[in-house]
């Protein structure tokens, strides 16, 4: 008889949980609004409430899940389940969220960072299926990423490893969130894009984007850019090149240090297809060495929204079996 693993996402606005049977058969997932306001006690209690939904919904009693594993935005402590705060959350510092849910449901919890979950995700059972070595960039309001390297995520000695969006890509670029200048991050994600359209606009005023925002740059955001450029607006087109290009020398770079088999490419970006791949592909493959480039894929996620909550079931179950097979051997 198979056991079971819960995944939960912990996002801002909702919260995601699912359950798998322990042979990656997704039986049952749910979404529901974070309530983020309310503060930890109610987002903790909505979490435990998930966790024994899905598992009623599987039919799957709780003295049969073996491991339960929650994506989360942090900083936190992967090794030790602690929560020191979350961005756009209240009220979260130094939560033991993992201590807290294992009490409540009778059964290990681990905690990991939601980009490294949700990479683990795409290796486990999305586009990174059978390989041992790949890389994921999540395209979003940031970048993202995470690291997969001969089957195991890359954490780093502090848990702070794979931050690839934050790969400098231009000295004295623009300032990027963290506080730095040039990122990865600054350029390719979606809040990079809509800067480079704006950027444009300056000597291209007569483009489909003007419209679109009626003429409030600041309302312009990447679904209108998106748009534009699929109506063939040349500056949405050149905007899209232009993110294109600094993506495709971000992975460049990837595939020099890491020699992946897949730099698989998650989030709302990926929309765009060809549109943003062909480029993406063209530029890495010219700012790599030929054999590793000649071996890397980049494809996008196969997964979708559900990469995070799929990958941090994933880790909770193969953090569960190094522990007992530390156990094992002691």
């Amino acid at each position: 008889m198979n056991d079971f693993i819960i995944g939960i996402d912990l996002g801002g606005t909702n919260l995601k949980t699912a359950i798998l049977s322990r042979d990656k058969t997704l039986l049952a997932k749910d979404s529901r609004p974070t309530d983020a306001e309310s503060g930890p006690d109610a987002v903790i209690d909505a979490m435990e409430q998930a966790a024994r939904d899905v598992a009623a919904a599987a039919e799957a009693p709780l003295d049969r899940v073996i491991a339960v594993g929650v994506g989360a935005p942090g900083p936190l402590n992967w090794q030790s389940g602690i929560v020191y705060s979350l961005t756009n959350m209240p009220g979260w510092r130094d939560v033991p969220l993992a201590r807290i849910l294992a009490e409540r449901l009778g059964t290990p919890c681990f905690l990991e960072n939601d980009a490294n979950a949700a990479c683990y995700g795409e290796y486990w059972l999305g586009a990174g299926q059978g390989v041992d070595n790949m890389a994921v960039l999540t395209l979003g309001t940031g970048v993202g990423g995470g690291v997969v390297v001969f089957g195991k995520l890359l954490r780093g000695i502090d848990g702070t490893a794979a931050e690839l969006g934050h790969l400098k890509v231009l000295r004295n670029g623009r300032l990027c969130g963290c506080g730095a200048r040039g990122c990865l991050e600054a350029y390719a994600s979606v809040t990079g894009m809509v800067k480079t359209a704006i950027e444009g606009l300056e000597t291209h005023n007569t483009s489909r984007l003007v419209e679109l925002c009626d003429g409030d740059l600041e309302q312009l955001d990447g679904r209108m850019v998106f748009e534009a450029a699929q109506e063939g607006d040349a500056l949405a087109l050149w905007t899209f090149r232009e993110t294109a290009t600094w993506l495709g020398i971000g992975i460049g770079s990837i595939i020099n240090y890491q020699n992946p088999e897949k730099v698989v490419l998650c989030g709302g970006m990926i929309a765009a297809g060809e549109l943003l791949l062909d480029t993406v592909r063209e530029v890495a493959k010219a700012n790599c060495f030929p054999v590793p480039g000649a071996r890397c894929e980049i494809v996008p996620a196969g997964l979708g929204g559900d990469a995070g909550v799929i990958g941090a079931a994933g880790c909770a179950l193969d953090r569960c079996l190094e522990t007992e097979t530390r156990e094992r051997l002691a």
